[in-house]
């Protein structure tokens, strides 16, 4: 069968065959195909040559729906990419290994990759038949095939005119560094949900930290309680409710932690045992000059250390793509309280737009965000980003943004590097952060970027500033603080709509 499906790669150029799902609920196959927008344009007509050589090529038992995916190729980020994944996974060839030294040709959907590698490196390199597995490696964040050769380089021109030409490409990649993580198998959730794979080092963890994963065995564990008074009806009440204070120890390190469930979960609790290898996702916080975990959730897993090395890229020195502009509110002043308000530091306030709710499948077509500084919002960042493939029509419903919006937008490779700098040395805010940065931290992991900002979330602000909401959505709080919110689920005005949030709640 795999030999007979190659011949839907022949059909047309700039056109591949992805894979097939069949739907047996009414009997139909979905055929997904990749194609290059550069070289082959869907059409009904040639929707219905596929369907009739599927017809051949399988049968025509089953009906056929062909799914047209749009994988467009540029070069630059395919370059930049390979670059880094370079320098980041396959150490042992990355000595004075430079950006010039990677060269790209796009054959419809076919990319051949060139590296010019040091004599040692080649010689390591083409011994372990390396090809293959950094081919293997770029097809994780491109839909094309990758064919990877090296080419011996002569030691006098190894370094060419790289500096000159690449000055602030190579300034921006940071030496490669060591970290502890620890990955984390067979989760079993016991309070809330965790879906993450990877948990940090808490023994270098010294100052407080927002949404971050943390492991280790439980050495004590007590349940406590306290009573919380709230209003129903014009009537104080008072409700005894139950948290959970509890040690976790990781290579003789211990950690002391929190955590305080909701009231369907609070017997969950009973459920934590000395002994039990746990993760808990939460924050590090600062109580009685000691830093402490609070914890949302805690499951059951497995965890094993591990030392990973990760080079990254340092601030651009300036924006490229997307400039910043200085924030004028043009609202009525008894719309939005402009009293006089200031905090120390620095903040952005963000918010994304995307294509669906999984980061490692879906796009950001959207960045809108406000930079605060001592408790004034001085500049906004905003800008489309034109995805890979045609934005869903449910988005669209929701966002008012469609095909023709994105088309000439710039793609998330060039948007990155300058909401990058925009973010430096400021805490990221926003609206359910959880949401928002697992989408940055997917694309710039890819792109060598490291957003380790510090995090805070205006719902967990809003929770404790403004209890007894029926919701904490923006536009409830919104309407509570009497924001105005209009035009919602656009990036830039939820970004803006949230940082009067934030500022009111501060």
């Amino acid at each position: 069968m795999e030999n007979k499906l190659d011949i839907l790669d022949r059909i047309f150029d700039g056109l591949k065959f992805k894979d097939a799902l069949y739907k047996e609920k009414n009997n139909t196959c979905v055929m997904n195909f990749l194609y290059n927008p550069e070289t082959f344009k869907p059409t009904d007509e040639n929707k219905k040559i596929l369907i009739e050589k599927c017809q051949d090529i399988i049968g025509d038992y089953v009906k056929y729906d062909i799914n047209l995916i749009s994988c467009p190729l540029d070069k630059r980020a395919i370059a930049n990419h390979t670059y880094t994944t370079i320098i980041n996974y396959f150490p042992a060839i990355s000595k004075n290994f430079t950006f010039d030294d990677v060269s790209v040709d796009i054959d419809n959907m076919n990319v051949n990759i060139s590296l010019r590698l040091t004599p040692s490196a080649y010689e390591y390199a083409k011994g372990l038949n390396r090809e293959d597995l950094i081919a293997q490696k770029l097809q994780e964040s491109f839909l094309a095939d990758f064919h990877v050769t090296f080419v011996r380089k002569d030691d006098e021109v190894m370094v060419e005119s790289y500096i000159e030409k690449n000055m602030e490409l190579m300034a921006s990649i940071k030496e490669a560094e060591e970290k502890t993580v620890y990955e984390l198998s067979e989760i079993a959730d016991i309070i809330g949900k965790n879906d993450y794979s990877l948990a940090i080092d808490f023994s270098k963890v010294n100052s407080p930290i927002e949404n971050v994963v943390v492991c280790g065995e439980v050495t004590s564990i007590q349940r406590k309680s306290y009573k919380r008074e709230y209003s129903r009806n014009g009537e104080k009440k008072e409700i005894e409710k139950a948290f959970y204070n509890f040690a976790i120890r990781n290579e003789n390190k211990v950690l002391y932690c929190s955590i305080f469930p909701k009231q369907s979960d609070e017997a969950k609790g009973d459920l934590i045992e000395v002994g039990m290898h746990v993760c808990c996702y939460g924050s590090f916080r600062e109580f009685n000059g000691k830093l402490n975990f609070t914890a949302q959730t805690v499951a059951r897993c497995v965890y094993k250390r591990e030392e990973i090395k990760s080079g990254f890229k340092h601030v651009n020195e300036e924006y490229h793509t997307v400039f910043p502009k200085k924030y004028v509110d043009y609202e009525q002043a008894d719309l939005f309280d402009l009293e006089e308000k200031t905090f120390d530091g620095t903040y952005v306030v963000f918010d994304l737009e995307t294509t669906g709710l999984e980061p490692t499948k879906d796009e950001i077509i959207e960045i809108g965000a406000c930079k605060i500084i001592n408790g004034k919002i001085e500049e906004v960042f905003s800008t489309f980003v034109k995805p890979s493939r045609h934005i869903p029509k449910e988005i669209t419903e929701l966002t008012g943004i469609d095909d023709s919006m994105v088309e000439n937008a710039p793609t998330i490779n060039y948007v990155l590097p300058d909401f990058y700098k925009f973010c430096y040395n400021a805490t990221l805010v926003a609206h359910n952060i959880s949401f928002d940065i697992s989408f940055i931290h997917n694309i710039a992991k890819k792109l060598a970027y490291n957003f380790d900002n510090p995090l805070m979330d205006t719902i967990e602000m809003a929770r404790k500033k403004l209890p007894g909401l029926k919701n904490y959505k923006l536009g409830t709080i919104v309407d509570k603080l009497n924001i105005v919110l209009d035009n919602a689920h656009r990036a830039i005005n939820d970004a803006t709509a949230t940082a009067k949030v934030f500022i009111k709640l501060m």
